[in-house]
């Protein structure tokens, strides 16, 4: 392959990666969980603070809540507000940030001072519903927006189920006990971390017929509806990556479009042997996985951005792929293959979990699977099979990762539309990056043969 339409190519890859960065880092900020705890994207909280607060939320048996916040203040201001109740409902006022959990849905607010403590209480209705049996299932962080990242803010963070009943499930990152599930910011407690991401909590009777109540309560709340939903929103993207799997094959080897598509690159289909596209693949790989974390930080100013981190894994292991390979691939079948993008996505995840402290964003690394399916999808063609589960598992990606992350609870022609759309970029990635798996896929299978 010429020099300068490898760089091209290359260019034209890593630009690809960097665009998914940059959607990745204009999502919407976190918002904070405690609405008056303050927000480290807006900079807001009350005039005073002296430290980060607390948030004990209270469920009603009706699934009504109560929301009561302390943000500890210093003495001057305590002085202040206890001389003028004016000022510490200005102070309040002002702390809300413009985007929190609860927005919209704050109702009744009631503010006080005790001793060197602000109390906001305010009412949140209709968090929790009845599920199975006596199971209760709360959804209001996932009726938010199951891909909502969350800000805690407070110190802690807990949510109290009604007297006499228990949490039946285990919420993320939260240390259950009795009734009450907890989300601490500090280190005073090893068992539990940030609340940062949208969480189920379903309570009713303790055992274990309570619990499988709560987790057949989550699976009703989720389960079909979201699948069909999937189904729906992933038909088009995923129709498009299976048809792209079925073009590598049955009009790869030996046609005249690619033989056009081969002349673009700058050599004839003879030519491309495992060696250039093991080239291609490192080189890829290793300059979108540095470029993507270095744009990360200059675009963050942090060393390793989480964002920046779950796309540069993408690229160590789309290197550590295309190595691998190209190096044992001709030994290997086409299970042998699969097994091998598998464990490159594993790897791909250990990188981010190693680099992010475990953060791992489903959507990318399901994209990234499906692309390294290409490989075997290649090799399977090129030995005169039609790898239909291979193709049928590429083609379920988006609508899997629609239901697993973006469980809606309603849907619409509009909503199709939509989400059909904001996929097409995913389904552009699978293409440019699979066609060199594929191909290396043939090759390998061509050179073996």
């Amino acid at each position: 392959m010429r020099p300068a339409r490898f760089a091209a190519l290359s260019l034209c890859c890593s630009l690809v990666a960097l665009a998914g960065l940059t959607a990745v880092v204009a999502a919407p900020p976190p918002a904070p969980v405690c609405g008056v705890c303050g927000s480290s994207v807006e900079n807001v909280s009350i005039s005073g603070s002296d430290g980060p607060g607390t948030l004990d939320i209270y469920v009603d048996e009706t699934g009504d809540s109560l929301w009561h916040a302390r943000v500890p203040v210093t003495e001057s201001a305590a002085e202040r507000y206890r001389a003028n109740a004016t000022a510490l409902e200005a102070a309040v006022d002002d702390a809300w940030p413009r985007y929190h959990v609860a927005e919209g849905d704050v109702r009744t607010v009631e503010t006080a001072l005790g001793n060197r403590t602000v109390v906001v209480n305010y009412t949140v209705d209709d968090v929790a519903r009845r599920g199975v049996g006596d199971s209760w299932l709360l959804e209001y962080f996932h009726e938010k927006g199951p891909t909502t990242n969350y800000d805690q803010q407070a110190r802690r963070v807990t949510i109290h189920a009604p007297d006499g009943t228990v949490i039946t499930n285990r919420p993320a990152d939260a240390s259950v006990a009795g009734n009450a599930a907890t989300w601490r910011s500090d280190d005073t407690d090893s068992t539990g971390s940030d609340f940062d991401e949208a969480v189920y909590v379903t309570y009713g009777e303790g055992g274990l017929l309570g619990a499988a109540s709560g987790y057949a309560t989550i699976g009703i709340a989720i389960g079909p509806p979201a699948l069909a939903r999937g189904l729906a929103i992933g038909a088009v993207p995923g129709a498009l990556i299976g048809l792209f799997g079925v073009a590598i094959g049955r009009y790869g080897r030996g046609s005249t479009a690619f033989e056009r598509a081969a002349n673009c690159l700058g050599r004839e289909r003879p030519t491309i042997d495992a060696a250039t596209l093991e080239r291609l693949l490192v080189a890829v790989g290793v300059g979108g996985a540095v470029g993507v974390l270095a744009y990360g930080a200059v675009a963050t100013g942090r060393a390793f951005p989480p964002a920046a981190v779950v796309l540069s894994s993408l690229g160590v292991g789309y290197a550590l792929l295309g190595s691998a390979a190209a190096r044992i691939g001709s030994r290997l079948e086409t299970r042998g293959l699969f097994v091998l993008a598998a464990l490159a996505t594993v790897v791909a995840a250990g990188y981010t979990r190693a680099l992010a402290g475990g953060i791992a964003f489903l959507l990318p690394f399901s994209f990234g699977f499906a692309t390294a399916l290409f490989l075997p999808i290649g090799h399977a063609f090129e030995r005169g099979r039609t790898p239909a589960a291979l193709l049928g598992a590429v083609t379920l990606v988006p609508s899997a990762v629609i239901a697993i992350v973006y469980p809606m609870r309603s849907i619409s022609v509009w909503t199709v539309l939509v989400g059909t759309v904001l996929f097409l970029p995913w389904v552009a990635v699978v293409a440019l990056f699979g066609y060199p798996l594929a191909l290396l896929g043939r090759t390998l299978a061509a050179e073996d043969g």
